[in-house]
C-alpha cells in the first residue's frame, strides 16, 4: 500500500511511487539490479539496487542530497530498524459487575 505521500515501505526503506495514488495497492518487483514500484500493471518508478557486502541484501543506491529529483524531494529514504516489542502483560482481572449470588438471588 502506498502511504499518504505516495511511498511504499520496502525493508528499511520508503520508496516513492506516486503521490496521486496514496492509499492504493502497489507491487514491488525486486530483480538482480533494480527495484520497480508498479500499480495496476504500470511501472511508477524504478531504482538501481546492489548487494551490500557481507549481508547479501539488496539496497537501493543512495544519491547525493543535491540530487533531490524533479520536485525537490528524496525518492528513497532510509528508515530506522523496527523497535523490538515488549511482551504485553494482562492488566489484571476485571471485577464482576454484579456478584453471582446477587444476580441469581
Amino acid at each position: 500500500m502506498l502511504d499518504a505521500l505516495g511511498y511504499a515501505r520496502f525493508r528499511h526503506w520508503r520508496i516513492y511511487g506516486e503521490e496521486a495514488l496514496a492509499g492504493r495497492e502497489a507491487a514491488l518487483w525486486l530483480a538482480a539490479d533494480s527495484l520497480t514500484v508498479e500499480h495496476a500493471g504500470e511501472p511508477l518508478s524504478r531504482y538501481e539496487v546492489k548487494v551490500e557486502s557481507g549481508t547479501g541484501i539488496r539496497q537501493p543506491r543512495l544519491f547525493a542530497l543535491d540530487a533531490l529529483g524533479e520536485g525537490g524531494w528524496l525518492k528513497a529514504l532510509r528508515l530506522e530498524g523496527y523497535a523490538p516489542r515488549s511482551p504485553r502483560r494482562p492488566k489484571g482481572l476485571q471485577q464482576a459487575l454484579l456478584a453471582y449470588h446477587e444476580a441469581w438471588g
